[in-house]
């Protein structure tokens, strides 16, 4: 399962084993924005994720 959480809200399931990088890249999120969080730890763009991995993509926001 992915999940995008953020100011839009999303969900899918991974079809096959990719890098995060790969992923990224499909869904449309900029790395700089984005940290990735693989069954409760952070990855790298580097790290493959699985269909049964549980994986977020948290949005990287401030405010003042």
């Amino acid at each position: 399962m992915i999940r995008i959480v953020g100011r839009k809200g999303f969900q899918s399931e991974l079809d096959m084993e990719k890098t995060v990088e790969e992923v990224m890249r499909e869904l449309g999120l900029k790395e700089q924005s984005f940290v990735c969080v693989r069954n409760g730890s952070p990855v790298t763009r580097f790290d493959r994720i699985s269909p049964s991995d549980d994986v977020t993509f948290l949005e990287i926001f401030s405010g003042g």
